[in-house]
């Protein structure tokens, strides 16, 4: 369940590790407004609700994955930042997702000063 915890412009956090999601919110949710979704299909619907300034997303998530998520978004041109975060090593799925104008590109396991930094920089 997506929960704002402020009025400014909301991050989505796709993943289906609840540990990640709860790891976000320590990161970013006094700070952001972050909305978080475990599967491909309810961040489509995330993402076309709020059309957000910043999108942190994981390949391999349950419904369409998290490079399927990325096309759909980036085929109806929304004009998100996104950040991928996978723990998924091969080569072929960050070239497919650097084809699709991915913001950063990220291996879990994740480094706090790099999340934080990429959303100051994003949302200032």
């Amino acid at each position: 369940m997506p929960s704002v915890q402020n009025d400014k412009e909301p991050i989505v956090v796709v993943d289906d590790d609840q540990g990640i999601l709860d790891s976000f919110d320590v990161m970013l949710g006094d700070d952001y407004s972050l909305l978080t979704a475990d599967n491909g299909n309810r961040a489509i619907d995330l993402i076309l609700e709020t059309v957000p300034p910043l999108l942190f997303l994981d390949i391999k998530i349950p419904g369409p994955n998290g490079l399927e998520v990325l096309q759909k978004i980036k085929a109806r041109g929304i004009p998100t930042k996104v950040v991928v975060v996978t723990a998924l090593p091969q080569d072929q799925f960050e070239e497919q997702a650097r084809r699709y104008g991915v913001y950063r590109y990220l291996h879990k396991p994740l480094d706090v000063y790099e999340i934080e930094e990429i959303a100051r920089h994003v949302l200032q």
